[in-house]
């Protein structure tokens, strides 16, 4: 762990009682090794015994003031025993503080890396890990700092530990820089945020030491650092919500959205405001708008987007909206433009860059924000948040790109639709939440808010389904291949949307003659439908208050 460092240059006496407690260590265990197997386990537990008497003592007195009198009497053994195991009272502790590096490392940073190839995963395990009790307990945790607060014990700290921490800074360093090759942030600094990061669970790592294990809200502590990370890549990390708890201490998830939220014109409202328009969405691909002047229009929940190729390295995303009256600009869903964007009913006139050219108007064009990741185009309203305190809670389902779009094989647009779907969009995403069987050779990913990507080898298809009135919505449907015919004709629907739509609507027509659903469904659910639903029940005060 990313313990702070202490400089200096070790004494020659520190150096030379190392080697004696080695060297004697290297006798016992010898002897030790030559004791039959079940001496030998009795030997290893009463060691590990007094490791862990150890571990207490010095988490009352700390290392300055534990004594070989007080590691036994917690240990409820004899004086005389701690001599067969450890040469000295300082050879005990850092026999001790050896054990939780040890611990350290087989229970955090080996589970993490081998989680390396998903950058999202591995650092969601670290944090889960890095604040787990039986890491982050105040018993361990003070023993941590007690060691690093007392300057006779630092540079045993330094020898045991030294390179760990390097181990450790060097593989959150390792999952920040893989974090921002796969949202495209370049502009963010690796090195700062993970130094950052390191900071964020330290300071909660001190607030641990100080507490007692009764009154340690480690949920809490978990989305301050979820909370961190989404601050720079918004989108990857879902938010754990603040919910009430349950009888028995647990978090309590929300098993159902109650009937009312399904057609609900003010949570609609919220919804737009909260989870939509702050989210990454899916316009096209790079191939749509090959030449300069070519553009691409969507209407996204509350959002109207243009995109446009402005030079053949640079395409622009701006709100596909009149700045006089809010009507459409460009009502086709691509085509090409000469040099200008312009309203003729305002007599209004933009060069392709967004700037107003000619006409009276507030100003240029509203820029959206625009990423790019493997030649996908998606966009998202720059408007910020409000500002009201209670938005800090929400669970944040949208943000930075996310999903395997960077790992895609090199697809090509293949065509793309509209469905028109008789139920409410949420209904829409717990189809797609729940184990749905899918297809040999493919995966799939959902992308928070609104967004399924299902992928092959050899094709891709993109479903976004977009509120559009309470109770109702549409799929926007993209394909992809790696060919430049269709894999399958656009207006085909597969086989497990149909039964998804079909299902969203079923439901959609009980909720409106007054079945509760919510009564009648209460099995297991999985854990992202868990987390969507906890999102839109965090929403649901927003809108009974509007």
């Amino acid at each position: 762990m990313a313990r702070k460092r202490a400089g200096g240059m070790a004494s020659g006496k520190a150096t030379a009682g190392a080697a004696d407690n080695q060297s004697a260590a290297a006798t016992r265990g010898a002897e030790s090794n030559s004791a039959p197997a079940p001496e030998r386990a009795s030997r290893a537990r009463q060691r590990q015994r007094l490791i862990d008497a150890c571990i207490s003592a010095l988490h009352i007195h700390g290392p300055s003031r534990t004594t070989v009198e007080k590691v036994v009497a917690l240990a409820d053994m004899s004086p005389g025993i701690v001599r067969f195991y450890f040469d000295s009272k300082d050879a005990m502790l850092v026999a001790s503080l050896a054990y939780l590096a040890a611990e350290f490392e087989e229970r955090v940073m080996v589970p993490v890396s081998q989680l390396k190839a998903t950058p999202v995963k591995a650092l969601e395990q670290l944090v889960e890990l890095y604040l787990d009790p039986e890491i982050a307990s105040p018993r361990k945790v003070s023993v941590w700092y007690s060691f690093w607060g007392e300057a006779s014990s630092r540079q045993e700290y330094l020898d045991l530990c030294g390179k760990k921490d390097e181990d450790f800074a060097a593989l959150v360093q390792d999952l920040v820089e893989r974090m921002i090759a796969q949202t495209g942030q370049t502009h963010l600094d690796a090195d700062g945020v993970a130094l950052g990061l390191i900071g964020v669970l330290e300071v909660l790592w001190q607030g641990i030491a100080f507490t007692h294990e009764a009154e340690i809200d480690r949920a809490a502590a978990k989305r301050r650092s979820f909370a961190y990370l989404r601050s720079l890549f918004p989108g990857q990390f879902a938010a754990r919500a603040s919910l009430p708890a349950a009888g028995n201490g647990t978090q309590a998830v929300p098993a159902n959205v109650p009937a009312w939220a399904y057609s609900n014109s003010a949570l609609l409202a919220v919804e737009r405001d909260r989870l939509f328009r702050p989210s990454w969405q899916l316009v096209g691909h790079e191939a749509d708008i090959p030449r300069v002047g070519a553009y691409l229009t969507a209407d996204l929940a509350g959002e109207r987007v243009l995109v446009v190729r402005v030079a053949p390295t640079k395409i622009l995303a701006f709100r596909n909206s009149c700045r006089k009256r809010p009507h459409a600009l460009l009502m086709e869903r691509s085509g090409h433009l000469t040099d200008t964007i312009e309203c003729t009913a305002h007599e209004l006139v933009y060069g392709l860059d967004g700037k107003l050219q000619s006409g009276a108007t507030p100003g240029d064009l509203i820029p959206l924000e625009l990423a790019l990741p493997g030649k996908f185009i998606l966009v998202r309203a720059l408007a910020g948040r409000s500002a009201d305190p209670a938005s800090t809670a929400l669970l944040e389902i949208a943000g930075a790109p996310s999903g395997d779009w960077e790992s895609l094989p090199d697809l090509k647009p293949a065509g793309s639709g509209d469905i028109a779907v008789a139920a409410d969009w949420k209904l829409m995403v717990e189809q797609w939440l729940e184990a749905l069987a899918r297809p040999k050779g493919t995966r799939r990913t959902f992308l928070t808010p609104n967004q399924m990507l299902e992928v092959s080898s050899t094709a891709a298809l993109v479903l976004q389904v977009v509120p559009e009135s309470p109770g109702r919505c549409r799929i926007r449907r993209l394909d992809y291949s790696s060919s430049r015919r269709k894999s399958q004709p656009t207006g085909e629907v597969p086989g497990w949307l149909e039964l998804a739509i079909e299902v969203a609507e079923s439901m959609q027509a009980g909720l409106a003659a007054g079945i509760d659903a919510a009564a009648e469904s209460a099995g297991p659910v999985s854990e992202q439908l868990q987390e969507f639903r906890a999102g839109i029940a965090i929403l649901l005060p927003l809108a009974q208050g509007a």
